[in-house]
């Protein structure tokens, strides 16, 4: 194996999706590693689907590779690419595929052929372009497809995991996927404490905080053109009210309609004020309709997808941010949502709930206001108390913003990242294997070994 002392060994990062409007944290993990000296080659399982992206994705000097895929819809193309790949994968090495197909077929968890079929295709690829070690972002589907790859040509991974990844996923799949993994990370102390008493393995667990550009985070006003703003805001407002802003992507766990509820139990009382919600996705129509039947037209206005720049702007505008996340039937919720870092950062005070990693952030009456999740009064009570105490907000973002410099910057929570990734690396006995081992004239033994 290459020396790592001089960063010049090549990382992949495996991804679902490159790039993706919601996940920041991961393009701005990508960034600061490359500013430390990494290189890097990202793989993606899936295109991107959004017709945007934050202005920092043109900042990334690593190639992107996407797999070719079966999903959603059959591409003879991608068949092809993927037919020839496993091909290939088989004339290297017999003996090798058999037993990693063997190896797929017994997995206890749901399967998917497209996992297999990817899973091959990204081993050939990481043989073609010398990667010498794997990260995947997400312990579900991807990191299933680097142990498939792994198991094809050798080449050692690691795992971040973040929420839904592991709280809706099985305990013995989790544990598995772990154990053959260098080391793994998660963004939350809640998690780690969670993965480590689910662990039968030994692979080491480390709390790993998603950390932000606090340089990007700390602009003047000045600099930020809130000519946009008008685009974004209901022109029926006047600009002196109290102004909400809440951000994330219209799904249940993000509870954007105790949200609503709360501003409807508040135009009810009386009080003047406005609410902005950024985001998308698959509930808008819902949230879309109860804001027509709560008469909230004039109060709450959808701002659909911004990128970065555009949500700092609105960020500069905000006087409360608020996000009453919660944890869903199924077990599904977030970490630390990355939106309460970039408000914190701002001097914005925050409301949320007391679930998942949350509290590590926000120090409820120090850094911000916890509430109970589900709960649509105590949320309102929440909003009223920081709409009439205006002080009392200054200090809650004040004491934020210090929070998160001293504990989420992005240049000290990537480098221990980088020095993680290097020492796997570096400690890994695990070497590619050379090509052309095992080819198809010994067959006939290799099916006799793989029976026995």
């Amino acid at each position: 194996m290459r020396s790592v002392a001089n960063h010049t060994v090549m990382i992949g990062y495996l991804l679902k999706t490159y790039p993706k409007l919601s996940e920041t944290f991961i393009l701005n993990e990508i960034l600061e590693l490359e500013r430390q000296g990494l290189r890097l080659h990202l793989f993606s399982l899936r295109s991107p689907s959004d017709s945007q992206c934050h202005p920092g994705v043109s900042q990334v000097k690593a190639d992107v590779t996407y797999l070719p895929t079966l999903l959603p819809t059959f591409s003879w193309k991608d068949a092809r690419s993927l037919l020839s790949a496993h091909l290939q994968l088989f004339w290297q090495h017999p003996l090798r595929y058999i037993r990693t197909l063997y190896f797929h077929g017994n997995r206890l968890e749901e399967k998917h052929w497209n996992e297999f079929w990817q899973g091959g295709y990204l081993a050939l690829k990481m043989q073609q372009l010398d990667i010498d070690y794997l990260h995947v972002h997400f312990a579900n589907i991807p990191a299933a497809t680097a142990e498939i790859a792994k198991h094809f040509c050798g080449v050692p991974f690691s795992i971040t995991a973040h929420a839904k990844d592991i709280y809706l996923s099985d305990s013995a799949t989790l544990d598995r996927k772990f154990a053959t993994a260098e080391f793994v990370l998660t963004c939350t102390n809640f998690n780690q404490q969670y993965l480590t008493k689910i662990a039968n393995h030994n692979t080491s667990i480390h709390l790993a905080y998603h950390g932000l550009d606090l340089q990007q985070f700390a602009l003047n006003e000045s600099d930020v053109c809130v000519a946009n703003l008008a685009d974004m805001a209901s022109d029926s407002l006047a600009a002196s009210v109290p102004h909400l802003l809440s951000v994330g992507r219209f799904c249940e766990k993000k509870g954007f309609f105790y949200l609503l509820e709360a501003c409807h139990w508040l135009k009810q009382q009386g009080y003047a004020f406005r609410c902005t919600i950024v985001g998308y996705g698959p509930l808008q129509p819902q949230i879309e309709r109860f804001i027509q039947e709560h008469h909230l037209t004039h109060i709450v206005h959808l701002a659909g997808k911004l990128t970065q720049d555009q949500l700092i702007t609105l960020y500069h505008q905000a006087d409360l941010f608020v996000l009453p996340c919660i944890i869903t039937e199924d077990g599904d919720r977030d970490g630390i949502p990355n939106v309460l870092l970039e408000a914190m950062a701002m001097q914005i005070p925050v409301i949320s709930t007391r679930i998942s990693g949350i509290a590590e952030l926000v120090d409820s009456g120090r850094t911000g206001i916890l509430v109970p999740q589900k709960d649509a009064t105590a949320l309102a009570a929440a909003i009223e108390q920081l709409l009439s105490q205006p002080e009392l907000r200054k200090q809650l973002g004040q004491a934020g913003c210090t929070k998160v410099r001293q504990c989420f910057a992005l240049d000290r929570n990537v480098e221990q990242v980088k020095n993680l990734l290097l020492q796997a690396l570096q400690l890994s006995n695990t070497a590619r294997l050379p090509k052309g081992l095992g080819g198809i004239g010994d067959l006939s033994q290799t099916l006799e070994e793989a029976i026995r």
